[in-house]
Formats: structure tokens, sequence, C-alpha cells
């Protein structure tokens, strides 16, 4: 059993996945997901994982854009100088505007980039897949995974803990 995924605990009621999650998150797992044929409001503060990356990752990737078009722009005035009307080579305000699309190019690109690699997306499959019980998640059942990369996960404690709580117990393979 050292090579599970996870144990997936089935709920017949949203009322014992919330409880059950509440616990669960007392107790001190943090690596938990919930399947519900609908959102349940009650699991947004439990399952909420702060994104901490993005914000920063979004100013790396504006300060990255400002230095690319600063160095596209003011790197094509110095190779190939043009003495237009006695204007200085390097005018600030002319270069502004692109600079400034850069930065919110690169910023945007850089946020949406740490959000899917965060999330671990794109998945085009998951081990939860293939058991067969899961297929009630979108139809009248309610899962609890606990993730075998928690640090608090035991296999034999928590799939004890998880049965005194839920209908069935299912270990998930990789």
């Amino acid at each position: 059993m050292n090579d599970t995924r996870g144990l997936l605990a089935e709920f017949a009621a949203v009322q014992p996945l919330v409880d059950a999650s509440r616990q669960a998150r007392a107790f001190g797992y943090r690596r938990l997901d919930a399947f519900a044929p609908f959102p349940i409001e009650a699991l947004e503060p439990l399952l909420t994982v702060k994104a901490r990356r993005v914000p920063r990752m979004a100013c790396v990737g504006a300060l990255l854009g400002i230095a690319l078009a600063l160095w596209m722009q003011i790197g094509s005035v110095l190779s190939y100088p043009l003495n237009v009307g006695g204007r200085p080579l390097i005018a600030v305000p002319s270069i502004m505007v692109v600079t400034f699309l850069f930065a919110v190019v690169g910023a945007a690109l850089a946020a949406v980039l740490t959000l899917l690699w965060g999330s671990r997306l794109p998945r085009l499959h998951h081990p939860l897949f293939a058991l067969a019980a899961f297929e009630g998640a979108s139809d009248d059942r309610y899962f609890l995974f606990i993730d075998a990369a928690d640090p608090l996960f035991d296999a034999e404690l928590t799939r004890a803990w998880l049965a005194e709580r839920a209908l069935d117990v299912h270990e998930v393979q990789p």
C-alpha cells in the first residue's frame, strides 16, 4: 500500500463531507480535495489554496517585459542612429507606450503560466478517473480525497480515520 496516490472517501450527503473536511483540516491535513455534483460554499475556505506565487511572478514578468522593450528599442536606436529634427537618440516619451504594453503583456503571461503551473494544469488524466465509484461525483455522491503527498498521510491511520466517517474508502493507485 506504499505505492498509493491517496485515499478517496465516499459520502452520501453534503453535511458529512463538510464535517469530514473540517475535521481533516483541523487534524492537520493540507492536501485535500473534494468532489461533488455542485459547488459547496462551505468547502471553499477549507480547500482554498493561497496563490502566493502569482503576484510575485506577475511582477517578474512585468519587469522582464520592460527590460525586453527597452533593450529592443534602445538597442535598435544605438545600432542604427538617425538624427531626425534634432531629437535626442533616446527620446523617453516615444518609447513609453511600447514599454508599458510589454510590461502588461509580460505580467499577464507570467500570471497565467504561473497559475497553470501551480494548478498542475492541463491535467488530461488523473488516477481518480479510473475508479468506478468516482463516476458518482457528477451524479449523486460526494468525495473527499486525501493525497499521499500530504506530510501527515499514513495509509493505515488515514484509512481508519476516514472509514469512521465515510460510506466507503477507496485507494487510488498511480
